[in-house]
C-alpha cells in the first residue's frame, strides 16, 4: 500500500508524493526536482506521520525583502502581489528620491505589514541584501527585486511549499529557487537564490550579480520551485532610463579589482560587451583575449563554487567573442583550450560552426565563380544557359545570398531547367509556413508581415 512506501529522505518523498493527493503531497509538488546533494536528507518520519501531522502544523513567518530605488514605476504591484505569501515587506532603501516609499506603504495598505529600512548605497548589492539578516532573525526570506511580480497564478504557492519543507525536513540548510521570466518573451532564468531560511549562515556575495554561498565560498544545495515571478528590468527602455549597463559596468570593474584571480569578474565584463550588439572586432578581440587567459583559472586547485559558478558560460562565450573576433588564430586558440578542459560539446559546436562557415564561404565562392565565367560573353545553347541559373540559383540559397535567387530562378523558368531549384523553394516555402504556424503565432505583427514578404518571394 501507499502508505508503507519508505520515504525517510527528501528524494524518496518528493519521488513518491506524485501518487498522493493528499496537501501535504500536493504542496511537495511544487518542488521541481530534488538534487544529488539534498536526495538523501532525512525528513522526520513516515508519510502516514508527516501527512496526519501536516495538518496541524504552523506556518513560519516569511518576509519578503525588497531593495528600492527609485522604483515608483515598478513597486506597487511588486508589494501587492505578494500579499498571499508573505507575512511582511522589507524594503531597504537606497535613498529614493521619487514617490517609491510612499507607493510602496499604500500597495501594502492594510493587505500586509511594511517597514521600510534606509541604508545608504555603497555600490554593493550583496551587502543591501545581507542587511535583511540583520533585521530578520526568524521564518524565512523571500529575496525580490523591485521590478519583479509574482505572477497571479501562482499567488499562494511560495507560502505552500516553504511550510512543507518546513514540515518534513526543518533543520535542512537549503535554498528555494523560483524562475524569473523576463516580461515580453525573453530569458527565464532559473537557479537564482532567493528564498531561503533567516538564521541560515550563508550570505550574498559579489557588488552585482549577487548570490548565496557558504563562508568558505562553496554553492548552497537548492530546490527548483513551480513558482514564477516576471521581470520587467531589462526591456530596453527601463535599462536605458536607469542606465544599468554604465552602472553594472562599473561594479564589475571594482570587483576585478578587489579579486583579480576570480574569473567570474572577467566573464561578466566579456559579457557586457557582447551585449551591445554593435561592438568593434577590436573590442571583441579584447574581451577574447582577457576571457581566454580568466578560463585557465578553471583548472586551478583550490578553485571555489564562488569562483567557479559561471564556468559553463564562459567558456561558451569564449567560442562566441572568437567567432566575433574573426581571426582563425583565435579561434584555433578557443578550440584548443575547449578540448584541453574537456568542453566536448562546446568543442564539436564551435568546430561545426567554423567548418560550416568554410563550406558557406566556399559555395559563395562558387557563385562568384559562375559570374566570372557569365561575364566572358561566351556562347553556349539555352538548356545550358538555364542550368547555368538553376545552378547558381541553388548556391546562393545554399550560401544564404536569398537577394539573388529570384533573378535565377525566373531565368531558368524561362528556359525550361527550374526543377531542382523549385522544389528546393517548394520545400523552403513549405517549411517556413510549418515555423509560422507553430513556432511564430506570437511575434510582432512587423514580423508576420516579413515572413509573409519572403514566402511570397518564394
Amino acid at each position: 500500500m501507499v502508505a508503507a512506501t519508505t520515504s525517510r529522505t527528501l528524494g524518496n518523498l518528493r519521488a513518491s508524493c506524485v501518487e498522493w493527493t493528499e496537501e501535504l503531497a500536493e504542496d511537495l509538488q511544487i518542488i521541481v526536482n530534488v538534487p544529488e546533494t539534498l536526495a538523501d536528507v532525512p525528513v522526520r518520519g513516515e508519510w502516514k506521520e508527516l501527512k496526519n501531522a501536516y495538518r496541524e502544523s504552523a506556518q513560519r513567518p516569511l518576509t519578503a525583502v525588497v531593495l528600492t530605488y527609485n522604483e515608483e514605476q515598478a513597486i506597487a504591484e511588486t508589494v501587492a502581489a505578494l500579499a498571499l505569501d508573505a507575512d511582511q515587506i522589507l524594503i531597504i532603501d537606497s535613498g529614493s528620491t521619487d514617490r517609491t516609499v510612499e507607493l510602496a506603504r499604500a500597495a501594502a495598505g492594510e493587505l500586509i505589514p511594511i517597514e521600510i529600512v534606509c541604508r545608504p548605497w555603497r555600490d554593493d548589492f550583496a551587502a543591501q541584501r545581507n542587511h535583511a539578516f540583520d533585521q530578520v532573525g526568524e521564518g524565512w526570506l523571500l529575496f525580490v527585486d523591485a521590478d519583479e511580480r509574482l505572477t497571479e497564478e501562482d499567488s499562494g504557492r511560495i507560502r505552500r511549499v516553504v511550510r512543507a519543507v518546513d514540515h518534513v525536513c526543518p533543520e535542512a540548510d537549503l535554498v528555494l529557487s523560483p524562475r524569473i521570466a523576463d516580461s515580453g518573451g525573453g530569458d527565464v532564468y532559473r537557479g537564482l537564490h532567493r528564498l531561503l531560511r533567516a538564521d541560515s549562515t550563508l550570505r550574498f556575495r559579489g557588488r552585482v550579480h549577487e548570490q548565496l554561498f557558504h563562508a568558505d565560498g562553496s554553492s548552497p544545495s537548492t530546490l527548483e520551485v513551480d513558482v514564477e515571478f516576471t521581470h520587467s528590468g531589462y526591456l530596453p527602455e527601463v535599462i536605458e532610463q536607469k542606465d544599468k549597463s554604465a552602472r553594472d559596468g562599473r561594479l564589475i570593474d571594482l570587483c576585478r579589482r578587489e579579486e583579480p584571480g576570480n574569473p567570474t569578474w572577467v566573464f561578466y565584463a566579456a559579457r557586457e560587451v557582447v551585449a551591445h550588439r554593435m561592438v568593434s572586432t577590436a573590442a571583441g578581440a579584447e574581451a577574447f583575449d582577457d576571457l581566454f587567459a580568466a578560463v585557465s583559472e578553471y583548472g586551478r586547485e583550490g578553485l571555489t563554487d564562488y569562483e567557479g559558478q559561471r564556468q559553463d558560460e564562459a567558456f561558451a562565450l569564449l567560442g562566441e567573442l572568437a567567432f566575433r573576433a574573426g581571426d582563425p588564430e583565435r579561434i584555433e586558440r578557443c578550440l584548443a583550450i575547449l578540448n584541453a578542459f574537456g568542453r566536448t560539446v562546446e568543442q564539436s559546436y564551435f568546430a561545426t560552426l567554423l567548418e560550416s562557415s568554410q563550406l558557406i564561404a566556399r559555395l559563395s565562392h562558387l557563385v562568384d565563380r559562375l559570374d566570372a565565367e557569365a561575364e566572358c560573353g561566351a556562347h553556349v545553347g539555352s538548356r545550358l544557359a538555364g542550368q547555368y541559373a538553376e545552378l547558381r540559383g541553388l548556391l546562393a540559397l545554399s550560401c544564404g545570398r536569398y537577394d539573388e535567387v529570384p533573378d535565377d530562378y525566373e531565368q531558368a523558368v524561362g528556359l525550361g531547367t527550374s526543377e531542382s531549384l523549385e522544389r528546393g523553394l517548394t520545400d523552403l516555402r513549405l517549411m517556413l509556413a510549418r515555423i509560422s504556424r507553430f513556432g511564430r503565432s506570437a511575434q510582432e505583427p512587423a514580423d508576420q508581415a516579413e515572413l509573409g514578404r519572403t514566402t511570397g518571394v518564394l
